[in-house]
């Protein structure tokens, strides 16, 4: 072992020993103490190796150690990355390729060697499974999966033995302040678009929503948005599979948690459904989840209709109607769940809108397709309405109908929107 790697070994435990005792520090005073313990050990034991030995740490070793030092706080050869303003995802196939996804839906090609080798790529993996995570987890050949929240909000995915070369996923989660104005300067909903979706989710009556669209359409940034219209005196509980909303950041009555995975031994595991159906019980104005994958639909479903109004969720789906059929169907999975029609019966009275996002991999653009109400079912089929929505796939968002369901006009009018329009075309229709 060279000089430069005793040292290392003597300084690491160190460091990561302060930073693990002091987890309630401001970062920047951490990075600082741990910055002196090493540089007063790097001073301490090459000076005894002088005296034991005769030898001395070169530039190039003490360069070597420093680097170590910053990835072992930081994301090491991530990092040049992560710092990057307009890098909102970042994926790694292998040590040799990465792909940054970049802000407005553009690529860049990294084609020169991230990690020296596949080893590395996975000790590095390990490393910030172990030490940069909300909690410590394990990644090796027994646990080649992870599924991480890094301590400063990025994603982390990863996976190794299951696939012919390691991989990496990391969401940078870039906007976390985000208002509808900013999607409407984007290009990403038209302005009336956007005073009739903050009507329908303001107090005091506001609408239970989903938001639906497919990977990557920009649902999380939606419901961002969306929340940011909440009322500051309402109780929020916010459930998500790993944090992504950060609406406690900006809104101090929110109690928001995520699901656990088991530990070594197989105990401590609080799965999505275990948080939905406790949230109940939280006394939470409005309950949001932030994906629905599983049973945790039939307890968001419930909350919409026992007195959370104003609910929302986002889930996996090519089509407004497919994401009512999917919520169904999730429902359906849950303990105890009652018989299809009654699951669509229900959804079709407390579910009041639904948006449907997409985007276009040719332009890298991602919007609002479309915003459609629920009037009501028939059969094991759901009656909907579309309200907005781009008659061709480059238009513009515009209005295609107004609503037809009373609850919804309701709602958006004692949601500040002016409805008049709307109720003198009734009263005219109807004279």
């Amino acid at each position: 072992m060279t000089l430069r790697e005793e040292i290392w070994t003597v300084v690491q435990p160190q460091v990561q020993d302060y930073r693990l005792a002091n987890p309630d520090r401001a970062a920047e005073a951490v990075e600082q103490a741990c910055h002196d313990i090493a540089s007063a050990s790097i001073r301490r034991l090459e000076a005894q190796a002088l005296d034991d030995t005769g030898t001395a740490l070169s530039e190039g070793d003490l360069e070597w150690i420093w680097a170590q030092f910053a990835a072992l706080l930081g994301a090491g050869p991530m990092e040049r990355f992560l710092r990057r303003p307009d890098v909102e995802n970042i994926y790694v196939f292998g040590p040799d390729f990465a792909v940054l996804g970049l802000s407005g839906g553009r690529q860049e090609h990294i084609r020169e060697p991230v990690f020296s080798g596949e080893d590395e790529m996975i000790r590095y993996i390990a490393h910030l499974a172990t030490t940069h995570g909300q909690t410590g987890r394990r990644f090796d050949q027994s646990a080649p999966l992870l599924d991480l929240r890094l301590r400063t909000g990025e994603r982390v995915f990863a996976a190794m033995a299951v696939c012919g070369t390691p991989f990496l996923t990391v969401r940078c989660h870039r906007h976390r302040a985000i208002r509808l104005e900013d999607l409407v300067a984007g290009g990403s909903l038209s302005e009336q678009a956007a005073d009739f979706l903050r009507a329908a989710v303001r107090p005091p009556a506001p609408s239970n929503l989903l938001v639906c669209g497919a990977l990557g359409a920009g649902k999380t940034t939606l419901l961002r948005t969306l929340l940011a219209e909440i009322g500051p005196s309402e109780i929020v509980c916010t459930l998500e599979q790993t944090f992504e909303l950060f609406l406690d950041q900006s809104h101090p009555l929110t109690f928001a948690v995520e699901t656990r995975e088991a530990n070594s031994d197989g105990s401590g595991e609080i799965t999505m459904d275990d948080l939905a159906r406790r949230s109940l019980r939280s006394g939470a104005d409005r309950v949001i989840v932030g994906e629905l994958r599983g049973a945790e639909a039939a307890t968001f479903l419930s909350a919409c209709g026992t007195g959370s109004d104003g609910s929302m969720a986002t889930i996996h789906a090519s089509s407004p109607r497919q994401a009512l059929a999917r919520l169904v169907r999730y429902c359906l999975g849950a303990v105890g769940a009652p018989v299809q029609s009654a699951l669509i019966q229900e959804a079709a009275e407390v579910i009041h809108l639904v948006v449907h996002l997409r985007g276009d991999p040719r332009t890298g653009f991602r919007g609002v397709s479309s915003i459609s109400e629920v009037l009501g079912s028939h059969g094991d089929r759901f009656e909907m309405g579309e309200i907005f929505g781009r008659r061709s796939r480059g238009g513009p968002l515009e209005l295609i109908g107004r609503p037809r369901n009373p609850e919804v006009v309701e709602r958006v009018a004692e949601g500040g929107l002016d409805v008049s329009g709307w109720l003198a075309a009734d009263s005219h229709a109807g004279g």
